[in-house]
């Protein structure tokens, strides 16, 4: 008996293409069916940017392995700021413990050592048995954890008169880069560009009280979903009910473009956000792990 060989193909890329999308969505949903487990792929995030990206290879972000022209594994780099790349990815339940996603992952190790990431994050799901089987055998130790939320109940707003919402502008840049570092720990020498936020369909709106700004809280849109992110306010205004007042204004807003899918990450320690975020309508759909890999020894 004759045993054809597997065709196997490993394909590089910097922006996913609308054939990727939609193949991505499929091995996640056979990935899903098999084990339950959520991914955060940021597939909407990543097609929205692709739309407007330019030609041309200068990063590659996006690592796909092919057996016979079919999609079996997938690995993606992201980074939201701060220098910091994020790893996240999905094999086929039936090509498992057979090498692929260690192929996948050689390979972005060494795209991660050419971008000269800070600090580099492995993530999987809460639920997951293969994601940190995967990460403790590259000895990825875990760093924290996130909650994934959803705004699944429709509250009465009530009256948020006490601060405004004004969208940053060009000069806003250098509080923003200070807030972060406040909120995120991020580095003080980081950039902010309003043509970058824009390209990828994320809006950052300044937190004002009497026209003095007090904090922040941003937004992308992608395929009629909302995503909040990058949200705090300054120590010295808390405890007050401002953060809850700056974020009804901005879900009143989010709501009135008809839009319902709305989304947010909390960190799970961060027992202050997560009762605002229930207070405000939101209620947890899953856990992220966060685990720190170290590049420097490898």
């Amino acid at each position: 008996m004759t045993v054809k060989p597997l065709d196997e193909t490993i394909c590089l890329k910097q922006y996913l293409s609308e054939k990727d999308y939609q193949e991505l969505q499929k091995l996640e949903k056979q990935c899903y069916s098999y084990d339950k487990t959520k991914l955060k792929l940021e597939l909407d995030f990543k097609i929205a940017v692709s739309r407007n990206a330019p030609s041309g290879l200068k990063e590659i972000n996006e690592f796909f392995y092919y057996v016979d022209e079919q999609l079996v594994a997938y690995l993606g780099i992201s980074s939201f700021g701060g220098n910091i790349g994020e790893i996240n990815g999905m094999t086929h339940p039936d090509y498992r413990k057979k090498g692929v996603f260690r192929k996948l992952f050689t390979l972005a190790e060494d795209e991660l050592k050419k971008r000269s990431f800070k600090k580099v994050l492995l993530l999987a799901d809460g639920k997951s048995n293969s994601g940190p089987t995967f990460i403790k055998s590259v000895q990825g130790e875990y760093e924290f954890s996130e909650y994934r939320m959803k705004y699944l109940n429709d509250v009465t707003f009530e009256n948020t008169a006490s601060v405004t919402l004004r969208k940053a502008r060009e000069v806003d840049g250098k509080e923003i880069v200070r807030q972060n570092t406040i909120y995120f720990n991020m580095p003080q020498d980081a950039e902010w560009s309003l043509e970058q936020e824009e390209s990828e369909n994320k809006s950052t709106f300044m937190v004002e009280l009497d026209e003095r700004v007090i904090g922040k809280i941003c937004v992308t849109f992608t395929n009629r979903t909302a995503y909040i992110s990058g949200f705090g306010i300054l120590p010295e205004f808390r405890g007050k009910g401002l953060g809850k007042s700056a974020l009804t204004k901005l879900l009143r807003f989010i709501i009135e473009k008809d839009i319902n899918e709305i989304e947010l990450d909390v960190e799970c320690k961060n027992d202050t956000a997560l009762n605002l975020y229930k207070a405000c309508g939101f209620e947890v759909l899953s856990v992220m792990n966060y685990y720190k890999y170290d590049l420097q020894g490898r």
